[in-house]
């Protein structure tokens, strides 16, 4: 729509590239979009990450060992999960700290409410960190990601191939030639189209966009959800997502979905929760039960044995009754199984030269054998009363994870 008012040089340049109409691609499609940020999927990975199941690898993306394990558990596409939370970092939504645990960020009651107002801001920072975090900027809370101006090539770019699709092999080859066409058509090319940019840093555009800043650029769109493809007839296509548009103003305001509310637990021990609710009231359950589904209502099931691998010193029995609160009174079996204290705790010690660990007793070295975030870091033919760490395995994340479960380490 806007293309009568380009430049001759970049109307010629868009009409020069292999496009085809995002209308036909996406035909038979649903016509109204919903918001994928108010998703109960994004809604999911927030909780999974903290609960504290799942640590942060250096720079911040899930550790992929722990995103396995409870992909297995809910039957949860478990690269969903990376690319989720690691946009759910980026956008300051969940923090992650020196030990790798996660928590809540000072944008996670603004995501959780969905704030069409706010969410746009966020949600560019976000993209903006992404791009840095690929090309040698790693995430740093106390300043704000380097503004080279990517929110002005992102509304120039997209408006100038507003609802064209390109060939996604040549995209990186589009966006470098696109931003050296001549500085002052892109310029009026912005007023022309009337795009709220503050400024068109062409010099700075080319500076950053070298391959690797295009090849992150694309990775970043993707992690975002600003772009689609889709393959028609043999060919892979590139396209702006409605999200995206959203978020650059270039589109109207997505509609967050709607979300189940509904609370329910069962005396098989079974418990259904919406979406909907409040993280606080998820998490828990997130972090204490073993998730069995996730959709619209998140279904989990209650287990004696996760209750009693919980980290020494927790209440996981009280944290539950708490999220539960509202069914009271609950279901006996309930009730009896949040009374399952925990079993992890005591002393190990470890000779770090040769990864063997030596437990205070019998009960600890059992605990460490069966637990689930444990169990995976040993070899078998251990001698008595001792575990052997695996030769590939990292001693380090093994003492890590113990004393985050409440075992007090000591060294041989």
């Amino acid at each position: 729509m806007g293309q009568p008012r380009l430049p001759k040089s970049l109307r010629r340049f868009v009409e020069g590239q292999t496009t085809r109409t995002v209308a036909d691609i996406r035909k038979g499609e649903p016509k109204e979009h919903r918001s994928p940020y108010g998703g109960y999927w994004y809604r999911a990975v927030a909780c999974i990450l903290l609960s504290g199941r799942v640590q942060a690898k250096h720079d911040g993306t899930p550790n992929m060992t722990d995103v396995n394990r409870i992909g297995k558990e809910a039957n949860f596409n478990q690269y969903l999960t990376e690319r989720v939370g690691t946009f759910l970092v980026a956008a300051d939504v969940l923090r992650f700290d020196l030990q790798n645990r996660y928590g809540a960020g000072p944008n996670l009651a603004t995501f959780w409410a969905h704030d069409d107002a706010k969410l746009p801001a966020i949600a560019r920072r976000a993209v903006r960190r992404l791009v840095g975090s690929q090309t040698g900027h790693p995430f740093d809370y106390a300043r704000a990601p380097e503004d080279w101006g990517l929110t002005e090539l992102l509304s120039l770019f997209f408006s100038c191939f507003r609802g064209l699709a390109l060939v996604e092999s040549e995209v990186g080859r589009v966006l470098h030639d696109f931003i050296r066409l001549p500085q002052d058509d892109l310029v009026q090319a912005a007023h022309g189209l009337r795009l709220r940019v503050d400024s068109v840093d062409v010099a700075g555009w080319q500076k950053k966009l070298d391959a690797r800043g295009r090849n992150a650029l694309v990775s970043a769109l993707y992690t975002a959800e600003w772009a689609y493809y889709a393959e028609q007839e043999k060919t892979g296509w590139w396209f702006p997502s409605p999200t995206g548009l959203s978020m650059l103003g270039l589109g109207p305001p997505l509609p967050a979905p709607e979300l189940a509310t509904v609370m329910k637990a069962q005396p098989d021990l079974s418990v259904f929760a919406g979406a909907g609710l409040n993280w606080e009231t998820l998490v828990p359950l997130f972090r204490h039960a073993i998730i069995r589904r996730v959709d619209q209502v998140y279904e989990f099931r209650l287990d004696r044995k996760r209750l009693a691998a919980s980290p020494a010193g927790s209440a996981p029995g009280e944290e539950l009754r708490e999220a539960l609160r509202d069914l009271e009174p609950l279901p006996s079996p309930v009730a009896d199984l949040l009374g399952t204290k925990s079993k992890v705790g005591g002393t190990v010690g470890i000779r770090r030269c040769s990864a063997l660990v030596k437990p205070e007793s019998a009960e600890v070295l059992a605990a460490i054998r069966e637990h689930p975030q444990l169990k995976g870091y040993l070899e078998p033919g251990a001698p008595p009363g001792y575990l052997l760490i695996k030769s590939h395995s990292r001693p380090d994340n093994f003492v890590r994870r113990c004393q985050d479960l409440g075992f007090a380490v000591t060294t041989l």
